[in-house]
């Protein structure tokens, strides 16, 4: 560990718990670092498995990174062959779980799923030692790691599928984890790894440029080099990969200049609009555990100021020995600015799980630490004891919360298996040389294992107008004839309430097509 760490005071422990029970939470603090990590992990597995989410229907966009992995394994290329605008780790990370799977004799849906809930246990895991190695308290960095396996929609979002926001933060997590050990060349590495799972993991390659260079004022020790040399090798081997399969402008296109010309434009909100988006997507998704977000949120503001105060106080700022205990704070920071311009919906929080659960054990422990200083608990030794205790406590109420909302969970929307019955009557109605077209519903191409008929499975947030301006003359009618074309025997679609393209294929599913009776889907068999 680097000995800038081993400075940091605002987090000194509040001091050791007593009492019969608290022998157990005693070993625990002087436990190996790796037996702990193994048992953390180990449990979350559990905790995971027990939750039993990895039975969830198929949707969303898990089910569109899913389906572009299948793809991947069939030679498609990601960006070319299927169009998405977020960074493609995720996926080839799928694709590889699918392919192991294959071997195992899973479906490819099952593959992605046990590989969600490893990651999610390995982020745990991680989460366990960034905030051990910042906060130098076990029983904070204990909280830390589970508190986040309380949320069903945690949960849900982890092991419904493919969720490139969850790799996102687990390489940027690691890339923290780096910097704290002081490895600038392999914090460049993991950082960069983050932006190719989603790209507002580039932050974590600003945050370590910024606290190695000292904010950039201190390049001699070619520590920020390092990390730039670092960031240059994953970004090269993936240049270099799309550009031998004739598709490094297709991937320039859509993870950037789209983005930048179309989507950020489109989603820009009023301030006001903003904070009240931002607060039904919170209270949607923590519902009463907001109490967690907020607390988080306290504690955040707390350890911002008490490290602008220990900076003033030793008059060292940007020099202070202990910096780089500066990059939790700054990608937190960082992070939650990139919600307030553009949250758009529950899954975008899934980055903020681990650095709110930091911050609400780091307040827990500072809190217990400021109270056992006060005259009531110095001058009564019980009441002291139970203010020193109240980490511990914590700990064993969130262990004792993950466990039970786990075991007493239960599904009550469809299940896959619900799923795969429902659409039985499309795998039998479409033959080896049957096209599909499918907008939204991309679970479907996924379950049958069948590529889509063109590239474009969502036309959502401008995209429809920007492939129509940039292959089809400006026409969406051209669009839409490019499909007629190709006589699709099925079509199925999904998710055009907030597109106005949609009017016309909608339109022209009418000439050309009869719905079919299919539970949860709008699909429709082609006209004799």
């Amino acid at each position: 560990m680097s000995e800038q760490l081993s400075s940091v005071e605002v987090t000194s422990p509040p001091g050791k718990t007593t009492g019969a029970w608290s022998i157990w939470f005693r070993r625990l603090e002087t436990a190996d670092t790796k037996v702990v990590c193994v048992a953390i992990f180990v449990f979350a597995f559990g905790v995971l498995f027990l939750w039993r989410l990895f039975l969830q229907l198929e949707a969303g966009d898990a089910a569109i990174w899913d389906y572009v992995a299948q793809g991947i394994l069939r030679g498609e290329v990601p960006y070319r062959d299927v169009i998405e605008i977020k960074c493609p780790g995720s996926a080839y990370l799928s694709a590889f779980a699918m392919w192991l799977g294959r071997f195992a004799g899973l479906r490819d849906v099952m593959s992605v799923r046990f590989m969600q809930m490893a990651l999610t246990a390995l982020l745990t895991v991680v989460t366990f030692l960034v905030a051990e190695s910042f906060l130098r308290e076990r029983k904070v960095a204990l909280i830390a790691s589970l508190l986040p396996l309380t949320s069903d929609h945690f949960v849900s979002w982890a092991e419904g599928g493919t969720q490139p926001k969850l790799t996102m933060i687990l390489f940027g997590m690691l890339t923290l984890l780096l910097i704290a050990n002081d490895r600038p060349f392999s914090a460049g590495i993991f950082s960069i790894l983050s932006f190719l799972c989603w790209q507002p993991g580039l932050l974590f390659t600003g945050v370590a440029i910024l606290v190695f260079s000292r904010y950039l004022t201190s390049w001699r020790d070619w520590r920020a080099l390092k990390v730039l040399a670092g960031a240059a090798v994953p970004l090269a081997v993936a240049g270099m990969y799309f550009y031998s399969a004739g598709a490094l402008g297709d991937l320039w296109t859509w993870t950037i200049a789209y983005n930048f010309a179309v989507y950020a434009p489109d989603g820009l909100r009023s301030p006001a609009e903003t904070l009240n988006h931002v607060w039904a997507v919170l209270n949607r998704v923590f519902k009463t555990d907001i109490v967690w977000f907020l607390l988080g949120l306290v504690g955040l503001c707390l350890y911002s100021v008490a490290r602008v105060v220990r900076g003033l106080r030793l008059k060292l700022g940007i020099k202070a020995p202990d910096s780089l205990v500066d990059a939790l704070l700054m990608s937190a920071l960082v992070y939650i600015a990139f919600c307030l311009v553009n949250l758009q919906s529950g899954p975008d929080l899934i980055p903020l799980f681990p650095f709110f659960a930091v911050f609400v054990g780091w307040l827990i422990a500072e809190s217990a630490r400021r109270l056992s200083s006060i005259r009531p608990a110095t001058k009564s030794p019980s009441l002291g004891r139970e203010v020193v205790a109240l980490p511990a406590v914590a700990l064993l109420l969130v262990v004792v919360v993950t466990v039970v909302r786990a075991a007493t969970y239960r599904l009550e929307e469809w299940s896959l298996g619900y799923q795969d019955s429902q659409l039985e009557v499309l795998s039998e109605l479409v033959g080896p040389d049957d096209k599909l077209y499918v907008h939204g519903a991309v679970e479907i191409l996924l379950l049958l294992n069948r590529p889509n008929l063109n590239p474009y499975i969502m036309w959502d947030h401008g995209k429809a107008r920007y492939v129509a301006a940039q292959k089809y003359g400006g026409s969406i009618d051209n669009m839409v004839g490019a499909i007629e074309a190709e006589h699709p025997k099925v079509v199925v679609v999904a998710r055009l309430r907030h597109v106005p393209e949609g009017v016309a294929l909608e339109k022209w599913i009418e000439e050309h097509y009869q719905k079919l009776q299919i539970t949860g889907y709008d699909a429709y068999l082609r006209k004799q």
